[in-house]
């Protein structure tokens, strides 16, 4: 059989079959139901050693513990630590080399796992070829308190601790030994460190300072430092990768820093951003903005131009979800369009709009020129959700029945991209096929080459949903394979059971779960684990959220919802996200039409519906009917609210 690519071998081939139509409330798209089947090769480069930890449940995806493992023996524990209490995650540099003069990276790889433990910070140093690990006390700072570390992107990720130690604010520096005393913070906060040009080593940082109320640029020692700007804590936006330029947006004014030397030029935007979360975005030197006029901006920081990505106002257009090379992915909770960087696009592509049981995940994410992203669909007779994985590329959308995206892992060596959400090429995707009702299903290692086929599978893990839980997230950008392992983070929906697992990406049958921590249970977590999306979709559970008024403006805490059947039987929703605003509950407990209270916390009903119109469990996405800003469907007055 003659090979589709250098880096992968086709290895068995099978027939494609393509439905059109389907994008889950889309323009249509293709389902692919069988395809060929590629395996990886190994990847060039050091070998690294691999972490996990057990995760709290109740702390929203929070670690526990730390384990380190090599790939060879994965339930073999090398480095162990229980006490890490004083963080909610540990965190992994990696690094790299960089070549100027084409934008290329090679040697990518997992350097340094530091975490901090009884009041002291350690490292541990990841790479394979320097012996058995050990964890080495990083600085001679004891008695921390108050510990956060700062991500940093440049040539990989590093990570600056910043804590109290007593009553000093301190810095330490991921290169410090035991020996090195800690750097006086003071009322500092880093943002970036600086350079002379990109790629040589650090000469400062650029911080900033709540005292002055200014962004400034330090030295290494944070002793001499020269204000640049009056910011607020919140006003750095990020680096311009592959120069010395960072950007920083006051208000409505977006400032290009050279953190050469110091100087900065301001950025006409020509247009006031919209408030709100999400409305905009800084990517590869752009800043991509929704505007009070209700069109989609991009602003060059580099050549200094402002471009109108809409034809016309558009009011869909609430959130900046993704970036790929050619495409912003804008919309709302309930709706994904696509519109060219560069504004041509005559009218925004509709992905998908969501309906009372179909839409999609919350999870999206922009690699190359490839937007990937999730569709689900719920069965309203028997509450059983499908799920599709699909690709946005060149305008056309793909996607292949019963399954969805679970991870990411990237080569050791490719093109830096700057222009999407993801960083580097990607050297795997591991998605989950056959897929159940709560996302559990077959795990595969698939060529990015050919994102709809078939690949290796590396073993079943039913019920355990590899979309839903944060820790995938965080460490995202730092997954590198190490011989072909790698370990991701899923939970089990049916009990909040959230385990990690080691899986090796060239090897069948070779997924490991490393933990086995306890479930919660609906009722007896303070909260239950829902981060504020559509449950249904994430979590297989119907659910919604409270306000105090219709137009749902402001949270209401304290509060339930109630679900009462034509039979008589009541449902009462568990408490999910933040103080109880939140609410869920199975879906599969969701038994005919219902009519929905709202409680106090004396369990008092202070609104309901008037009647039994809640048609079972086709109405289980409450926020979809009850969304916000009068933007209701199916007759909803509003919000779902506390007074009637």
């Amino acid at each position: 059989m003659k090979q589709r690519s250098l880096a992968f071998t086709a290895v068995v081939a099978a027939a494609v079959v393509t439905i059109t139509g389907c994008g889950g409330g889309g323009s249509g798209d293709n389902v692919v139901n069988d395809a060929a089947l590629y395996k990886l090769s190994p990847q060039k480069g050091a070998k690294s050693y691999l972490f996990y930890g057990e995760v709290d449940p109740k702390g929203l995806g929070a670690l526990k513990n730390v384990r380190v493992i090599a790939d060879s023996a994965p339930d073999k524990v090398l480095v162990s630590e229980d006490n890490i209490s004083d963080i909610r995650y540990p965190v992994i540099s990696t690094a790299f080399e960089y070549n100027a003069t084409n934008g290329t990276y090679s040697g990518l790889h997992s350097d340094k796992l530091f975490y901090v433990a009884n009041g002291k910070a350690y490292s541990v140093s990841m790479q394979n070829s320097n012996g058995q690990p050990q964890a080495m006390q990083n600085s001679s700072a004891g008695n921390l308190s108050s510990v956060s570390y700062t991500k940093v992107d440049y040539l990989g990720t590093r990570y600056y601790l910043s804590a109290k130690e007593g009553n000093t604010s301190v810095l330490i520096t991921p290169q410090m030994k035991a020996t090195d005393a800690p750097i006086v913070l003071g009322n500092k906060k880093v943002l970036t460190v600086t350079y002379p040009a990109y790629g040589s080593p650090a000469d400062g940082y650029l911080v900033y300072d709540s005292d002055a109320k200014k962004v400034q640029k330090c030295d290494m020692t944070l002793s001499a430092c020269t204000d640049i700007l009056d910011a607020g804590s919140r006003d750095f936006e990020g680096d311009v990768p592959g120069t010395t330029y960072s950007a920083v947006l006051i208000g409505d004014k977006l400032y290009k820093v050279d953190k050469k030397d110091g100087t900065f030029e301001e950025i006409a935007l020509g247009q006031t951003i919209k408030t709100g979360h999400g409305t905009s975005s800084f990517k590869g030197g752009a800043l991509y903005f929704i505007a009070t006029d209700g069109n989609l901006y991009k602003t060059d920081l580099l050549a200094g131009k402002t471009v109108k990505l809409t034809k016309e106002k558009d009011d869909r257009l609430e959130r900046i979800r993704a970036v790929t090379d050619k495409w912003v992915i804008v919309g709302s909770d309930t709706l994904l369009m696509a519109l060219k960087k560069d504004g041509s696009s005559e009218k925004p592509i509709v992905l998908v709009e969501n309906s009372k049981t179909k839409g999609y995940k919350y999870v999206t994410l922009g690699v190359g020129d490839i937007f990937l992203y999730e569709l689900y669909s719920l069965d309203p007779k028997s509450g059983d959700t499908a799920y599709r994985a699909c690709i946005f590329k060149d305008g056309k959308t793909e996607c292949r029945a019963n399954s969805f995206w679970a991870g990411i892992s990237a080569k050791t060596a490719g093109k830096l991209d700057t222009a999407a959400s993801y960083p580097y090429e990607p050297y795997a995707y591991v998605r989950v096929d056959d897929t159940d009702s709560f996302g559990g299903g077959t795990l595969k290692a698939i060529d990015p080459a050919h994102p709809m086929d078939d690949g290796i599978s590396l073993g079943k893990a039913p019920n355990y949903n590899f979309q839903t839980f944060l820790t995938n997230y965080r460490y995202l950008t730092e997954t590198v394979d190490s011989d072909g392992g790698i370990v991701l983070y899923a939970k089990n929906d049916t009990n909040y059971h959230v385990d990690a697992f080691y899986m090796n990406l060239l090897k069948e049958n070779s997924l490991v779960q490393l933990t086995n921590t306890d479930p919660t249970g609906f009722n007896k977590a303070p909260r239950d684990h829902c981060h504020g999306r559509h449950c249904m979709i994430c979590h297989n559970l119907a659910g919604g959220k409270i306000y105090k008024d219709l137009n749902g403006t402001k949270s209401a805490y304290g509060y339930r919802v109630e679900l009462e059947f034509e039979d008589g039987t009541t449902l009462l929703a568990a408490v999910s996200k933040g103080k109880g605003e939140n609410f869920s509950m199975p879906i599969k407990k969701i038994t005919g039409n219902f009519k929905a209270k709202v409680l106090d916390a004396n369990g008092t009903v202070v609104n309901q519906s008037t009647k039994f119109y809640h048609e079972g469990k086709a109405y289980a996405d409450c926020n979809y009917c009850h969304a916000r800003y009068g933007q209701t469907r199916e007759e909803a007055p509003g919000a779902i609210t506390i007074a009637q």
